[in-house]
């Protein structure tokens, strides 16, 4: 009975560190996708697109949205791929991802802001991407550095839609976007 209660403890407390690991995001969710439609990180980045987000808080209030305008080039498996977004509260933000597709379902992302080069996956109809931004802190030139995971799914050749969850560096709930991608015209 000492061995069972003791097996059970260990697998309480191993089963509890997995869910708080991934509650704060430590390591990645497991994706679930689509097998079709495929996507095609080259393909759908390609070209000029638009994207449109709705923000929340961690308790669920609107507290803003934003429009994107977005340009992807590839080059073979290299890429870039610029965004400029538009906050309604008037912010503006210019991001440029360098984009390495390892033709493994892998990819490789360095952004002018991001922390350290990062790997994405795709699968399915799906991407997934986690990174350390660092984000200008309201009212000062100091940045701040801030955990984000994107969840993309394609809809059909021309739309994507999904998730992004900004997190503090303790792990905390900043906020969620839905997100939607529409691409606009192909190079």
């Amino acid at each position: 009975m000492k061995k069972l209660s003791s097996l059970l403890l260990v697998l309480s407390l191993t089963t509890s560190c997995a869910y708080i690991q991934n509650l704060i995001g430590d390591k990645p969710k497991e994706m679930t996708y689509l097998e079709k439609p495929k996507l095609d990180l080259k393909t759908f980045f390609n070209g000029d697109l638009e994207s449109f987000a709705i923000m929340h808080d961690a308790n669920g209030k609107t507290i803003g949205s934003y429009t994107a305008k977005i340009k992807g080039d590839w080059d073979d498996n290299k890429g870039v791929i610029k965004n400029n977004v538009y906050y309604t509260n008037g912010k503006k933000d210019n991001r440029t991802w360098l984009v390495t597709d390892n033709l493994d379902g892998t990819f490789d992302t360095v952004g002018h802001d991001v922390s350290d080069s990062e790997t994405g996956k795709q699968i399915g109809n799906a991407l997934q991407i986690a990174y350390i931004l660092a984000v200008p802190q309201d009212g000062t030139k100091q940045k701040v550095k801030v955990k984000v995971e994107n969840e993309l799914y394609l809809v059909d050749e021309n739309s994507m839609i999904g998730t992004s969850i900004v997190k503090s560096k303790d792990g905390k709930i900043i906020s969620k976007s839905m997100v939607a991608v529409k691409k606009l015209s192909k190079n």
